[in-house]
């Protein structure tokens, strides 16, 4: 975390960790709206309402992608640095530059396109072929927020229909019609019906949410796939190919 900070916070910084920030805010927006609807007691309403439980286990897999977001957040944005450090460092050398040696994407990445050119005969093809596959690796990181929210919202349906069959087999129990037994049925009706309503929004809000973070990591793997290409095409491949001919 204090890598983290200093990233983010030290003076002339190059914008790669912004994605980062742009999370943060996020969230803490979702804190604040958090805190005024436990003030209001929804919140309180929610979770005691609900006799699945599934709304619980919502918030916990909900909490646990958002942190695998910054998680891959963290990750991705370090590779974005990577990438405009290579940009610039091609742009101002017209040399063959060193072997990285750094164990990110972006370093792996340049070490594979300048050993492409050891084959000559596709290194063209050989190179689109590497930035297609730098592009499936990025974005293979951000394939489990996909998940995640699907899974919200299907934890949100399962909750809808354990709550039906709560209504249904209330109505089931009555086995006369008194008083007592009639007030009963409706009660476990009524708390079928939160099961149903409360779950469906709680898995809707959570999944809309997550992949609202989400976003900002497909964002993110965006502007790393056009850094890569543009400093490829622009600088490494030219640069490799004059210092070829000059061999």
């Amino acid at each position: 975390m204090t890598q983290l900070a200093d990233a983010i916070l030290t003076p002339g910084r190059d914008g790669a960790y912004d994605a980062v920030m742009k999370w943060a805010l996020i969230m803490a927006l979702i804190t604040i709206g958090a805190v005024v609807s436990y003030d209001y007691g929804l919140l309180t309403y929610l979770f005691s309402a609900d006799r699945s439980r599934i709304t619980i286990l919502i918030a916990v897999l909900y909490v646990g992608f958002s942190a695998h977001c910054l998680w891959i957040l963290t990750e991705l944005s370090r590779e974005y640095r990577r990438a405009m450090i290579w940009k610039a460092r091609l742009a101002t050398s017209s040399t063959i530059p060193d072997v990285p040696v750094g164990g990110g994407l972006i370093d792996s990445y340049v070490a594979d396109v300048m050993r492409s050119r050891e084959n000559p005969s596709d290194a063209e093809g050989s190179a689109h072929m590497l930035m297609m596959s730098l592009g499936a690796s990025l974005r293979r990181r951000t394939k489990v927020g996909t998940y995640g929210a699907d899974l919200l919202y299907k934890l949100g349906m399962l909750g809808t229909m354990v709550g039906f069959v709560m209504m249904l087999n209330s109505m089931g129990d009555m086995a006369n019609f008194d008083v007592a037994t009639l007030r009963e049925a409706l009660q476990d009706m009524i708390a079928g019906m939160a099961v149903s309503l409360l779950t469906t929004i709680a898995g809707l809000i959570g999944g809309i949410l997550l992949r609202l973070e989400y976003n900002v990591a497909d964002a993110l793997v965006t502007d790393i796939s056009q850094t890569a290409v543009s400093f490829t095409e622009v600088s490494l491949l030219p640069n490799l190919a004059r210092a070829e001919r000059n061999v």
